[in-house]
C-alpha cells in the first residue's frame, strides 16, 4: 500500500475543490432566479480560493501554519443530512441542486476534518480543520437557501 504523503493529501483536496467549482459553474446555468445564480458564482468563488490555499501549500510548505489560522466553529444545520441521496442529472432542479451540493459539502467536511484529526497538532491539521469549516460553511449556506426557497413556502 502507497504511503499517503502531504503532496498526495494536497493534490486530493485541490481535485475536490476543482470539481466543486465545476458543480457550481454548472448550477449557476440552471438557476432560474438571478440571485441564484449569484448565490452559485459566490460558492464557486470560495472554492477557486480554497483551491488556490491548496495550490500555495504545494509550492510553499512554510504557508502552511499561515493559512491554518483564524479558525471559527460553523453550526451544521443538518437538513440535508437524512434526506436520500440524489444523482445530478442535465435536467435537475434548482432544489436537487441545493440538496446535492450541500450533500457534497457534508462529504467533503468530513474528509477535511478526517485529515485535521490525523494531523493534529501539525501546521497540515490547522489548515485542513480550517478548511473543514469553510466547507461546512457552505453547507450551511447550501441548506439555508433550500430551507428558504423549499422549505418555507411549504
Amino acid at each position: 500500500m502507497p504511503k499517503l504523503t502531504i503532496e498526495k493529501i494536497l493534490e486530493t483536496a485541490i481535485e475536490i475543490e476543482e470539481q466543486s467549482q465545476a458543480l457550481y459553474t454548472t448550477a449557476q446555468g440552471k438557476a432560474k432566479n438571478p440571485s441564484s445564480k449569484k448565490f452559485l458564482k459566490g460558492l464557486a468563488q470560495e472554492e477557486l480560493k480554497h483551491e488556490e490555499k491548496l495550490h500555495a501549500m504545494m509550492k510553499n510548505k512554510a504557508k502552511l501554519a499561515e493559512l491554518g489560522k483564524h479558525e471559527r466553529k460553523v453550526q451544521d444545520l443538518k437538513i440535508v443530512d437524512y434526506m436520500e441521496d440524489t444523482s445530478l442529472s442535465a435536467d435537475a432542479d434548482y432544489a436537487t441542486i441545493l440538496i446535492y451540493a450541500a450533500k457534497r459539502e457534508k462529504s467533503t467536511f468530513e474528509y477535511y476534518n478526517s485529515l485535521a484529526k490525523g494531523l493534529e497538532s501539525t501546521d497540515a491539521g490547522a489548515v485542513f480543520s480550517k478548511l473543514a469549516q469553510e466547507e461546512l460553511a457552505h453547507k450551511n449556506k447550501l441548506e439555508t437557501e433550500y430551507d428558504e426557497y423549499f422549505l418555507k413556502e411549504n
